[in-house]
């Protein structure tokens, strides 16, 4: 399992179909075109890779792809890409969701970097200016004015 300081920096991306979370009858004359294919994630995704994956802009990209019947949706450490089978996969649409996830991926670990570099800047200021108020401060003498010498 990833820690949470190696999901902060490593990209999510999908590791393996879950043959188990397939249909039974998958293969018999009596299987269905189309059906869900559950995926493993190689680490938890965050709020906003969920967000992104489950949301408009996840379905415009598969769409854009040539997947407008696809669906996205994250189920704990699982993608289940939704109105697909094994074979549309093998033929470009794991590619398709694989780039997705990566872009999506790519794109908020982007902005938390600049989070975390504006809050140690942010950091780094508060610090300065509490050390120039503290050596302001301990320059301050309370000495009478009959014991200055003149």
């Amino acid at each position: 399992m990833t820690n949470p300081s190696e999901a902060a920096t490593t990209p999510l991306a999908l590791t393996s179909v879950v043959a188990s979370g397939l249909p039974s009858e998958l293969g018999s004359p009596a299987s269905a075109e189309y059906y869900d294919v559950p995926a493993v994630f190689n680490r938890r995704p965050d709020a906003t890779e969920t967000t992104a994956l489950r949301g408009a802009d996840g379905h415009a990209r598969l769409a854009a792809a040539g997947y407008p019947d696809v669906t996205l949706d994250v189920q704990d450490r699982r993608l289940v890409i939704g109105h697909t089978n094994l074979g549309q996969l093998e033929r470009g649409l794991a590619t398709a969701v694989a780039t997705i996830v990566d872009t999506v991926s790519r794109a908020s670990l982007a902005e938390k970097e600049v989070a975390r570099d504006a809050a140690r800047a942010d950091f780094d200021d508060r610090t300065a200016r509490a050390q120039d108020v503290t050596r302001a401060a301990e320059r301050i003498r309370f000495v009478p004015e009959a014991a200055r010498v003149h």
